[in-house]
């Protein structure tokens, strides 16, 4: 499977930004051109030019040179399939779609369904080429890949996304809401579910609430990652859509989070939840170029009526091999050669797990300023150490590995509670700043 061109360019001002999530500065992070309205987004790469695909009419298309800057440039489809109208009479639009390039052309999944039922299918459509211009360019349809159907299946037939094991072999991963996510064997010459191989591989579920969906696998060295989004989306400011994370060993699983938890036993570890302006971010895709992963995904602008709006961030690494969350994409940010302590000192905008941040000095000499012991920090490379005694903490300290952002003016990481840590300086004041408090 190719998600984007061969090339190994390397997107300089782009490289440069990461850090946890929106803080004070977040009118700076939006991207720019048509980027309200995107919802359940995917991006993929042909040449130099970056496409997106989305939910919506016709299956909204975008595209970029530079993942920063966005134009509308038309639609998939002009009208729903005869099929797919027959198999899901009512349904109006498309719903996320999913894009990948593999025995020599492009192939986009996508779902038609009714809100709130399991009246749903899957359907395919190819392409030699994405881009318009060629007169290669035309949009296939393949017809039906998988449907669920309401009292006969506990599974709903959306949200595709395609991935290959370690054997190139395609699968397809789904769900939503109902008994969770599923995965399924596809043929590789149709891209359709392969006959020979029909079972249905439990995947993720939830007890107390079936609100998980929007699955997209990754293998990242010896391990599949598979991401979800719990809870509810498409309310706007009231959206409380979270993204979690798993792991697993083979495709088919079973996926585990960072604490040992099944998946299948509402297991996940946490990712991206909604904090001040950004509310409700999920349903994420990973669009991977070279050693680089960028998270794409919508979260709801409470500033501007709660519209679904489009976020790239970059995607870290722990040591521990686990993914971190980034800063949304917004431009060129400055770095420094090589972070030093004198660039981490200062204040500094802290939290837990999404929650509202207070404020942490990282004082010159490794001592943090806070009234509740004698807490230290440390820098050992990209790595800011900050350790806090505590008498119920493992080994008596709590200790949090957070990876800083080249600029060093951001911070993510977990601790020993599984706890997803991030920081964000806070600017310099002024004297006149100062006199004024």
């Amino acid at each position: 499977m190719v998600r984007i061109s061969a090339s190994s360019l390397l997107l300089t001002s782009i490289l440069v930004i990461f850090s946890p999530i929106c803080t004070a500065s977040e009118q700076t992070n939006l991207l720019q051109g048509d980027i309200r309205h995107v919802h359940d987004p995917v991006i993929i790469k042909q040449g130099d030019t970056y496409y997106l695909f989305s939910t919506g009419k016709g299956i909204p298309v975008r595209q970029s040179k530079d993942l920063v800057h966005w134009k509308y440039t038309g639609e998939v489809f002009d009208e729903i399939p005869a099929w797919a109208r027959e198999s899901v009479p009512g349904t109006r639009d498309f719903w996320a779609p999913d894009i990948s390039f593999w025995n020599g052309k492009y192939h986009l999944y996508y779902s038609v369904s009714i809100f709130g039922k399991n009246t749903s299918c899957i359907g395919l459509a190819t392409n030699k080429t994405l881009d318009s211009s060629d007169s290669e360019y035309r949009w296939v349809d393949e017809g039906k890949v998988i449907q669920s159907v309401p009292g006969r299946d506990d599974w709903n037939a959306i949200d595709p996304n395609l991935a290959f094991d370690e054997q190139a072999v395609p699968w397809l991963a789904f769900g939503s809401f109902w008994s969770g996510i599923k995965l399924v064997r596809l043929d590789p010459q149709t891209g359709k579910c392969d006959p020979a191989h029909s079972e249905l591989y439990p995947l993720a579920r939830r007890f107390g609430t079936t609100a998980i969906e929007a699955s997209f696998i990754i293998r990242k060295k010896d391990h599949y990652f598979l991401f979800v989004s719990f809870d509810q989306c498409c309310k706007g400011v009231n959206s409380t859509y979270k993204t979690f994370v798993g792991r697993a060993d083979q495709i088919t699983g079973p996926y585990f989070d960072r604490t040992g938890r099944p998946m299948l036993e509402g297991g996940g570890t946490l990712m991206l939840a909604g904090h001040g302006r950004w509310r409700g971010p999920g349903h994420n895709a990973v669009l991977t170029e070279g050693d680089i992963d960028w998270l794409v995904h919508h979260a709801y602008d409470a500033e501007a009526g709660g519209v679904s709006t489009l976020q790239i961030r970059p995607l870290r690494w722990a040591d521990d091999g686990w993914p971190l969350p980034g800063q949304p994409l917004a431009g060129a940010r400055s770095q420094v050669a090589e972070v030093s302590p004198e660039h981490v000192a200062g204040s500094w905008n802290h939290s837990l797990n999404f929650q509202q941040p207070s404020t942490i000095r990282l004082l010159a000499g490794g001592k943090i300023d806070r009234e509740d012991g004698p807490n230290t920090w440390s820098v050992e490379g990209s790595t800011l150490l900050l350790q806090w005694p505590r008498d119920d903490a493992p080994g008596g300290v709590w200790i949090d590995r957070c990876l800083l952002s080249p600029d060093a003016t951001h911070y993510v990481g977990r601790n020993q509670n599984d706890m997803l840590i991030w920081g964000e300086k806070q600017e310099p004041q002024t004297h006149d700043q100062k006199l004024m408090k």
